[in-house]
């Protein structure tokens, strides 16, 4: 009986490609991801520790701002302030977190690494086209940071190859990067030297086809184990903890 049922399901398979469904319902893809994407979504916010001390779900007007708030809840909760890290932020553009987390962990051996085009997107995102939010490369006079100019595809596996970082420090991975290709590739990048007590923090999270996506798919994929340590504007912008 099984191989029955797995025969008809090949035959069924092989002639619904024949008549090529693309041709006629392609403009069904996107929605149906989208929609597929924010039932995941709502479903992840659902099974969150109602007990995290920093979330403002349900909020009705978004104040960016409120990650900085984010921020200081990680480094007070966590005392990250003198702990050695290695901070690592994809999608610099102003560089303004990367500035603060410089500003706020004042441990003399941590190292802190920035990359970005800093020719803007690659490729379009919602209503922002291929090329927005440009920016200058930043300059730091603190000799713990270093900006890492090119598409991360380019530029992160040479950096992995060529910068050793001990498992002993923490890892704390901002990803900022806004699209779905760009945060995966490096999700799957570092995902084999994640470790526990590593800091994932997401800039656009509730983006349902993009970083969301991109997450739930390496966690699936990974099988890693991450806990909410902290959300504003309604799980826009995240911080989850690697266990």
């Amino acid at each position: 009986m099984k191989k029955k049922i797995i025969r008809t399901i090949g035959f069924l398979k092989g002639l619904i490609l024949v008549f090529k469904p693309h041709l006629f319902l392609n403009w069904l893809r996107h929605p149906a991801l989208l929609f597929s994407n924010t039932i995941s979504l709502s479903k992840w916010i659902s099974n969150q520790d109602k007990g995290v001390l920093l979330n403002d779900f349900y909020s009705p007007l978004r104040d960016y701002d409120k990650r900085y708030q984010l921020y200081d809840h990680l480094i007070t909760t966590l005392d990250l302030s003198n702990e050695k890290v290695n901070y690592l932020e994809f999608g610099v553009c102003g560089a303004y977190s990367f500035n603060w987390w410089v500003q706020n962990n004042k441990n003399s051996e941590s190292k802190f690494y920035g990359f970005d085009t800093f020719e803007g997107l690659p490729e379009n995102w919602g209503t922002f086209k291929k090329g927005d939010m440009s920016a200058e490369v930043p300059e730091s006079d603190d000799a713990r940071a270093k900006f890492i100019k090119g598409l991360f595809q380019d530029s992160l596996p040479p950096f992995l190859s060529h910068t050793p970082m001990e498992a002993t420090t923490r890892k704390i991975i901002h990803l900022d990067a806004d699209l779905f290709t760009s945060t995966l590739f490096v999700l799957t990048s570092l995902g084999s030297s994640l470790k526990k007590g590593d800091i994932l923090i997401f800039d656009e999270f509730n983006v349902p086809n993009h970083e969301f996506f991109a997450f739930k798919i390496f966690s699936d994929s990974f099988y890693v184990k991450t806990r909410l340590l902290g959300a504003v504007n309604n799980y826009f912008q995240v911080a989850l903890i690697v266990e």
